[in-house]
């Protein structure tokens, strides 16, 4: 495409196909994923298209004081995507050999993986579309069947309305596993 446009106006504020922006508002259009709309570092604002890594991604309050890389290949907005990143003084201190992922504005609060077990760091948190599972402060609350395959230990008082003999099978459970990798002789 041929453009009009001077170069010193076409490169502002590049460097590299890499341009430094700050988040105005996130917006999402139906079937086309989302947009963002960012203020220029003494450049003018624009918007693009944002970059979905591998699922992961965010949305904060609008004129949030967070960096958003625009990544281009020219001046052409339409061609640009928007890399988001989280706070440079909200960004999670990971000890040696662990990784995760973070809340993105709250830097204590993470799924954190080490090779002894993945730990939420916060004790709030659900599973499943009603909170079937669901921690909040010192209480667990199941909302719904609890099938224990092993026997139960309570180091405490168990309360309950009613007590019932019987058992019942329990599915199984097939874990995540990774895709075959493929030899370098193929």
């Amino acid at each position: 495409m041929t453009s009009f446009t001077k170069f010193r106006e076409r490169s502002r504020d590049m460097n590299d196909g890499t341009e430094r922006h700050v988040w105005v508002k996130q917006e999402y259009i139906k079937g086309a994923g989302s947009i963002i709309k960012v203020e220029g570092t003494d450049t003018e604002d624009q918007e693009a298209a944002v970059l979905n890594i591998g699922g992961v991604s965010f949305n904060v309050k609008e004129k949030f004081d967070t960096e958003v890389m625009l990544l281009s290949s020219s001046s052409d907005t339409t061609l640009k995507m928007a890399l988001l990143t989280i706070p440079k003084d909200k960004q999670r201190r990971w000890m040696e050999g662990h990784g995760g992922v973070q809340h993105p504005t709250d830097d204590e609060f993470a799924l954190d993986f080490s090779d002894e077990l993945a730990h939420i760091t916060k004790n709030k948190f659900a599973v499943g579309e009603k909170g079937e599972l669901e921690v909040r402060g010192g209480d667990v609350y199941i909302r719904g069947r609890l099938i224990v395959e092993k026997e139960v230990v309570a180091n405490k008082l168990v309360k309950t309305p009613q007590v019932v003999n019987g058992t019942e099978n329990i599915p199984g459970f097939t874990g995540s596993k990774q895709a075959e990798a493929k030899d370098d002789e193929d």
